[in-house]
């Protein structure tokens, strides 16, 4: 049943994105383009639906262009870079799996897996072989699709996703709604999607942007 995740490859949407963290709180509305297993694109876009941020990686680089300020930032896709436009501290392809509404596993011991029914649901629990992470994982019978993924670490929770308001698209059930939780860093972020279009491929180019002429190109760290 965890293996449907490997489905939709790549997808392409308009979604409202919600941020809540100790240093911030806002609401934006992003066109986001994501691709398995770290390529993402994202436009902020203002009210008359025009891209006022860029944010754009290949899984290797990284590339953020402010138009109103004139100035285009690049380096590599590391996580320090990338918190700079997702506050969330998970690796890139996490990142991407969530938003395709996928579930990332950790590297668990299959002898220690253990699976109930209770009510709707099967109840997946999962062990790293060392005892030190675990999983649990809430997975809808009638859909088949996880609803909810709790990650933790000796005992405390550090990542805790939801996933909702499945719809069947092009014979795929797939959530708009997902919220991610990170208890630690005291971080929340809501995807609410409005549009998507899935492929399978996505040409490579909307994953690199070129600086246009006369922006002031400044290197990161």
């Amino acid at each position: 049943m965890i293996k449907e995740n490997d489905t939709p490859a790549g997808l392409k949407g308009i979604a409202k994105i919600k941020v809540e963290s100790p240093d911030e709180k806002f609401s934006v509305k992003e066109l986001v383009i994501a691709k398995r297993p770290g390529c993402l694109r994202l436009e902020t876009l203002n009210p008359l639906g025009h891209p006022g941020f860029f944010a754009v990686t290949d899984g290797k680089e990284l590339f953020l262009f402010y138009p109103s300020e004139n100035k285009f930032y690049h380096g590599i896709a590391s996580r320090e870079n990338l918190s700079r436009f997702i506050p969330l501290n998970l690796r890139l392809e996490e990142i991407v799996s969530i938003l395709l509404g996928k579930v990332s596993l950790i590297d668990y011991d299959a002898d220690q897996a253990e699976c109930q029914v209770e009510g709707d649901f099967y109840v997946l629990r999962l062990t790293s072989e060392d005892g030190r992470f675990k999983q649990m994982l809430e997975v809808s019978i009638s859909k088949q699709k996880v609803v909810e993924s709790k990650t933790y670490e000796e005992e405390a929770l550090i990542l805790a996703v939801k996933y909702g308001r499945y719809e069947s698209m092009e014979g795929e059930f797939f959530p708009k709604d997902i919220s991610i939780s990170m208890p630690h860093d005291k971080t929340k972020v809501n995807v609410r999607y409005k549009k998507i279009v899935f492929f399978s491929e996505i040409n490579s180019a909307e994953f690199r942007l070129i600086p246009p002429q006369g922006v002031e190109v400044i290197s990161l760290e």
